[in-house]
């Protein structure tokens, strides 16, 4: 069977060339030209075997693109995708970054066409060979099905991602099989149950055999009694038929199949603990006549037992060492006393948490089955995205209540944006998702001083950890001395109370000092801005350079001269401390203004929604908008913040228009239009009085001016425009065209689409309106309209 390669670059000559190359080389070849279309036609037409992507493309580059790619395997429960990087660019760091982010190999542009093939074959061959000894070390030989050790991976992963049925599967009377007929036939026996368990269950389901003639399934989407007693009895009857096939109609022997099943994750979502409790509901079918199911109820479990464990066999009762890295969904009874403990903790140990309730809403206004599915599987998708240390419940029907532990004030929202933001890029169902926050922390408390100062000593060295811990013990300090940057993280996972400063050696063996400062910066835990001291007996300005340049507040060199040591640490962390006391009050100011102008900026369009009844929401609308397109030029938080302030201001000069207007069904006379047009001239009066920030007058000013220069007030063209003013007045034509006013319907996305390529250019700033086009071709379901 030919090979298939996908081929992305932008560039229609080397796709050309590489599909040129490659078809005459017996190869399958499938062109695209941007990462979007090619993550759309890989999403519906399956996964090649290996795929050759451009770094540079516009809208979408290859490291985006290849990140996406996971992020579907993974959802798609596929193996991952051998991916090429193809480049005419030299530089090592790009190098670098593609294979820390698991690219398979690099080819420069222009090819060279032995080159090419050669680093296809070598790649196509690794990723087969690595196939089949997956396939060897996970696939039961027999039946196909996952062997014990791979069923417990994979369904592990299926009970902490999906809902469904855990099913034990067992064949009863399959000995006699054996025992009258021989192995030989056991086996044929065997191989015709696995094929009939796999026809049975949902697509999606995964299969295993976890003992000679016992199997388990996780049946996706069976939810419901009646679903799991339809399968028990296919399998049953498909046995019967399939058994007198292979050993004749005279065969007599009662084979059939007995299932104990448990719900997920109504029960939890630990395998090992939910295998359990599947396996007593089988027991349970085996002692009552067989041939039949049971499912697991909580209230069927045995009140009297009176067994006596040692504290191991407690700990692998309750599941200890099989925690996932997944968020602990409770029901209502379990979590309020859990929800107590861990407030009392974290009031104790003055650890950060924030309160987040979701509110979840059909978006068709019809609450039914649907919509009941997506939330369940929006808790799900909580479940899979946040951390163990973060628990929640389902508060009722349509609402989840999210405990976020150990977490920073300025981490909360983009926590809550990326949890919604992967769900809506998911597509899973059409949700009208609300939250509401609340932080409990030191973001509304002022900054203490501790009383003991706490030092960390990470060097791997100890004559230096006993210097250093000496002197500065002697000092009043408590010092805690650790060997390797591994033992410092594992010690800031564990710990409570951070330290206030870090000393870390610069040379250390495994993860040295400048790695660990790294990865210490990235950690979205207060430890995080943890300060660090490199130690170092390097005097070399390099060194220094490079340790300063990655946010080390200072060096000392060793050996330690005592005083020096005690003073630069005092000193430091006195600095911190007064720092973080000025960055408290200036936060909470600007908290404060912040907090007031949107007050303000909400009254404001509140008033031009009274006036303007044909357009309400408008200005709201095109907020959200400006963003989600200041968000894909890669602007920061605050930019989008920023824009998305200007945006739903854009239009606050209406306010200033006579309602009879405003609100005209029929057509505008020349001189109404010429009146409403003031709007924008009035706007801009209006916001000059923001004077440190100039950009909100010039948004309300220019956002009517067109690319081309025949727009008004000012007729600018091109970039003279400002581009906040550019990215409104593509965001305000699509509210404009997807709303329905009092003259017309809103019109569709085709016609929208087309309407904003002809203005390309002339109305619209071509690379804005070609972000605003892939926005809509993304929005599959029409959500974005008014």
């Amino acid at each position: 069977m030919a090979k298939w390669i996908i081929v992305v670059d932008d560039d229609t000559a080397n796709l050309k060339m590489a599909g040129h190359i490659l078809s005459k080389n017996n190869m399958r070849v499938t062109a695209l030209k941007s990462g979007s279309s090619f993550l759309e036609y890989v999403n519906e037409n399956g996964m090649p075997d290996l795929v050759l992507l451009d770094i540079k493309m516009p809208v979408m580059d290859g490291f985006e693109t290849l990140g996406k790619l996971r992020q579907l395997e993974e959802q798609k429960g596929l193996m991952k995708t051998p991916v090429i990087f193809l480049t005419a660019d030299e530089d090592v760091d790009t190098e670098t970054r593609g294979f820390e982010v698991g690219v398979s190999d690099f080819i420069r542009k222009p090819f060279n066409p032995d080159v090419l093939l050669r680093r296809i074959d070598n790649i196509m061959s690794n990723s087969q060979e690595m196939q089949s000894l997956k396939s060897e070390a996970t696939i039961d030989k027999l039946t196909g099905f996952l062997n014990k050790g791979a069923t417990g991976v994979e369904l592990s992963r299926m009970c902490s991602e999906k809902s469904g049925c855990l099913m034990m599967i067992d064949l009863d009377s399959f000995k006699l099989v054996n025992d009258i007929y021989g192995h030989e036939m056991g086996d044929k026996v065997l191989i015709a149950c696995a094929d009939i368990i796999r026809s049975s269950v949902p697509a999606g389901s995964k299969c295993g055999r976890i003992g000679g003639d016992e199997f388990t399934a996780f049946a996706t989407g069976v939810t419901t009694e009646k679903a799991v007693a339809d399968i028990t009895s296919r399998i049953n009857e498909e046995i019967t038929r399939r058994a007198k096939e292979l050993m004749g109609d005279d065969m007599s022997i009662p084979l059939g199949a007995s299932v104990g099943g448990i719900f997920v994750p109504r029960y939890g979502n630990d395998y090992n603990a939910l295998l359990k409790l599947a396996d007593k509901s089988l027991y349970t079918v085996k002692k009552n006549g067989k041939h039949g199911y049971g499912l697991y109820d909580d209230d069927t479990e045995n009140e009297g037992d009176a067994s006596v464990h040692d504290i191991h066999a407690i700990s692998e009762i309750l599941g200890e060492r099989s925690i996932q890295d997944i968020a602990l969904q409770l029901d209502k009874d379990s979590f309020p006393p859990v929800y107590r403990y861990v407030i009392r903790y974290i009031m104790r140990h003055h650890i950060n948490a924030c309160k987040v309730l979701f509110t979840l809403a059909p978006e068709n206004g019809k609450a039914d089955a649907e919509f009941y599915d997506g939330v369940d599987e929006f808790g799900n998708h909580i479940r899979g995205s946040l951390r163990k240390s973060d628990i929640f419940m389902r508060n009722n029907k349509n609402q989840y209540f999210v405990f976020l532990t150990d977490i920073r004030a300025d981490s909360v929202n983009k926590v809550v944006a990326h949890l919604i933001d992967n769900w809506n890029n998911k597509k899973i169902s059409n949700l009208i998702i609300t939250h509401e926050t609340e932080f409990i922390g030191n973001s509304n408390d002022q900054v203490k001083t501790d009383k003991v100062r706490k030092v960390v000593i990470v060097d791997d060295d100890v004559i230096n950890l006993q210097v250093a811990g000496k002197i500065l013990s002697s000092a009043g300090m408590h010092v805690v001395a650790l060997r390797s940057a591994e033992a410092l993280f594992d010690y800031l996972g564990k710990e409570a109370e951070m330290p206030n400063l870090i000393l870390l050696d610069v040379k250390m063996p495994g993860m040295g000092g400048f790695e660990a400062i790294k990865k210490l910066h990235s950690l979205e835990t207060s430890a995080s801005k943890i300060p660090v001291i490199f130690l170092t007996a390097d005097e070399s300005e390099g060194a220094e350079r490079e340790g300063l340049q990655l946010g080390a507040m200072d060096f000392i060199r060793k050996p330690f001269v005592p005083e020096v040591l005690t003073l630069r640490v005092n000193n430091l962390i006195e600095l911190v401390t007064l720092q973080k006391q000025l960055h408290y009050e200036v936060e909470q100011k600007t908290r404060e203004n912040k907090d007031l102008f949107v007050q303000v900026v909400s009254a404001l369009t509140a008033a031009i929604d009274t006036k303007d009844v044909y357009t309400r929401g408008h200005a709201s609308r095109v907020a959200v908008y400006s963003r989600m397109i200041a968000k894909r030029l890669g602007y920061s938080d605050a930019r989008q913040d920023e824009i998305y302030m200007i945006a739903i201001l854009h239009d606050v000069g209406k306010i200033g228009i006579p309602d009879h207007v405003l609100n005209k069904p029929g057509k505008l006379t020349e001189e109404e239009f010429e009146l409403i047009k003031k709007h924008s001239i009035m706007g801009a009066a209006i916001l000059r009085n923001i004077e440190n920030n100039p950009r909100f007058e010039l948004g309300a000013k220019h956002h009517h001016e067109k690319y081309d220069g025949t727009g008004y007030p000012s007729g600018l063209k091109g970039d003279a425009i400002p581009e906040e003013a550019r990215i409104i007045a593509v965001a305000d034509a699509y509210d404009a065209m997807s709303s329905d006013r009092s003259y017309r319907s809103h019109l569709t996305q085709e016609m929208i689409k087309e309407e904003i390529k002809n203005g390309m250019g002339v109305q619209f700033d071509p690379k804005l309106a070609e972000i605003m086009i892939e926005i809509i071709e993304e929005d599959k379901d029409y959500k974005f309209r008014g």
